[in-house]
């Protein structure tokens, strides 16, 4: 029986998770992160397909000496400066196991936008991979963060990376895989913007990430951020120009394209069109989206950062139906949507949609616990997002009513603790 890795365990074990904060990464994270390093140091030349499973094996000592490219992905994403850091040893045949290798161009990509590389140096001048992956991983520690740290602290940081990321692409990594790289960094300076309540600073960082990403020829990745700006300006207040484009993220995708992509952009359309107050469009985007996640299989593929399944098109399918004053069948999908709420921000951003349809429909009492709820998650993570979708709900209750004390409350000490 091998000895198992312990080194690789612990290392693993060391990163938080992406999508649970305060747990560690799991295997199946891990794997999906390898699987979208391994393709991004590629250049999109390599397509992989580790899975949890495939992790476990090097974790149990099954597979002692992986494939260089995986070796590498490791060492960035756990942060380790050399194999045996990783409890890794060269076999005395020097070659990779065989294991490794059949894994090696299958037809599935993992994710990873957000769980990608490290904070080394970048190697040799000639290796661009290695360049892309000293520059994106930032990034992906910065994107774990987002989940537990004011937007209002981590917006210098992420905007000085940006300016160094931009500096480095358009100095020695004008390429494909360079441009992918900042597209992602924009995003991300994107959407803290956007938390942080400054809409033109947002617009104007979407504006650079598609910019970007059409740079890096990806039609996936310029369809994921024309997506982001999208609803990014249907949640601003804009749902037209929001619809327009959205569509023309639609158009952007190519036959090859995942469910999970277009499911995505459906449920982004149903919001839009509920927010228009077009009924019929969005219930035939609702369908869309229920469509293509039933028969989406395998791994989401990058930029995708989740698997698009039931509950996190419950989501989406909650706030559409919501913004109609369908009470009842939003309620349900709050319901089947919750599962996929793990991280604070998004379950307040849910629950103030939630408390939004309640006040329309008369319970205030309801709607402004609620809304008092997800206001103190705005208030410990610094989200101006939160803070103005809880006045939203507050503004959508009666002038006097009782029932609102405990919301009130809430938002007056904002200005009791404010500078």
């Amino acid at each position: 029986m091998p000895d198992a890795n312990d080194a690789l365990r612990a290392a693993r074990e060391r990163v938080e998770s992406p999508s649970s904060p305060g747990h560690p990464m799991t295997r199946q994270e891990l794997a999906e992160a390898v699987n979208a390093q391994v393709y991004r140091a590629s250049g999109g030349d390599t397509v992989t397909t580790v899975d949890a499973n495939h992790v476990g094996k090097w974790e149990r000592g099954v597979i002692r000496w992986p494939a260089a490219y995986y070796r590498a992905a490791l060492r960035a994403i756990l942060d380790a400066a050399t194999d045996a850091d990783l409890g890794f040893a060269r076999p005395t045949t020097g070659k990779p196991d065989n294991v490794d290798r059949k894994t090696f161009l299958k037809t599935a990509l993992g994710t990873g936008a957000g769980v990608l590389v490290s904070r080394h140096a970048p190697g040799p001048a000639d290796d661009p991979g290695a360049l892309a992956a000293a520059i994106s991983g930032p990034t992906a520690h910065y994107r774990r963060m987002e989940s537990a740290v004011s937007s209002a602290q981590l917006a210098p940081a992420v905007d000085a990376h940006l300016a160094l990321a931009a500096s480095v692409v358009t100095g020695s990594l004008r390429n494909s895989t360079g441009y992918a790289v900042l597209a992602e960094t924009a995003g991300l300076a994107a959407w803290i913007a956007a938390d942080r309540g400054d809409n033109a600073a947002a617009r104007r960082r979407y504006r650079e990430a598609v910019a970007h990403a059409e740079r890096a020829h990806h039609p996936l990745l310029a369809s994921y951020m024309t997506a982001s700006l999208g609803s990014f300006a249907v949640d601003a207040g804009h749902p037209r120009q929001g619809v327009t484009l959205l569509d023309r993220a639609a158009a952007q995708l190519d036959p090859t394209a995942p469910d999970a992509a277009r499911a995505w952009l459906s449920s982004l359309h149903a919001v839009a069109h509920a927010a228009l107050g077009d009924k019929t469009a969005t219930l035939a985007a609702l369908r869309s989206a229920e469509r293509l996640t039933s028969r989406q299989s395998g791994e989401p593929q990058w930029p995708w950062v989740f698997t698009f399944d039931r509950a996190k098109a419950a989501r989406y399918q909650a706030g559409a139906l919501a913004r109609l004053g369908d009470l009842r069948a939003a309620s349900t999908a709050y319901s089947a949507a919750n599962p996929a709420l793990t991280a604070p921000k998004p379950r307040a951003l849910a629950q103030l949609d939630h408390a939004r349809a309640l006040a329309a429909a008369g319970r205030a009492g309801e709607a402004s616990r609620l809304a008092a709820a997800a206001l103190r998650i705005g208030r410990e993570y610094g989200s101006e997002r939160i803070t103005a979708r809880a006045r939203d709900v507050r503004a959508v209750l009666p002038a006097r009513t009782a029932e609102a004390a405990e919301l009130d409350d809430a938002l007056t000490a904002l200005y009791d603790t404010e500078s």
